[in-house]
This record gives C-alpha cells, structure tokens and sequence, in this order.
C-alpha cells in the first residue's frame, strides 16, 4: 500500500490511499478497485456510546463474502453525529456493528 507519512510545519501528515486493488489470489490478478478505507460505528458492550474511527476494508470478494475490516487506525472522539457527517464529507461508507 502506497502511503506518505511527514512532517509539515507542526502537524504530521498521513496520506493514505481511497483506493486499493480487489486481488484474486487464486488466478493472480488484479480484478478490480474498492474503497480502501471505512468508518466504523461500534457498540461497545456495556456501555452507551459507541466507538468511532478509520479502518482498512479487507478484500473477501475472491470468495465471495463481503469485505471485512481492520482495527481502527484512527479512533474518532466526537460525537456519533459530526463523524457521521465527517465520513458522508470525505464519501467515506460507514459500518455499523
């Protein structure tokens, strides 16, 4: 994965890909494009506000499941409501579990 990571002026910027490659290990090729990154909106057990953040999408259509996803990357702190909008802004899809 191609991604930049440095330094500007006081803020670190990361740069990380939209889009990743679906690959198809069986027959060793590049079969298309998906978003690479979700937001993710977990209900965390026993407790009324949820987790919030940035996840890699895990390519599964080579065997015909739906994506999966990584652990955050990035955890979100607002509020459920500004990273529902932020993810809407930014055309990012969110999951809900």
């Amino acid at each position: 994965m191609n991604q930049n990571i440095y330094k500007k002026d006081d803020k670190l910027i990361i740069e990380i890909p939209l889009l990743a490659d679906r690959w198809n290990p069986y027959s060793d090729s590049v079969v298309g494009t998906m978003p690479n990154i979700i937001g993710v909106i977990e209900q965390v057990k026993n407790s009324t506000e949820p987790e919030m953040g940035f996840a890699y999408r895990i390519d599964m259509s080579y065997k015909g499941k739906d994506d999966q996803w990584t652990d955050f990357f990035f955890k979100w702190f607002d509020d459920q409501k500004s990273f529902e909008k932020l993810c809407k802004d930014l055309g990012i899809n969110i999951i809900y579990s």
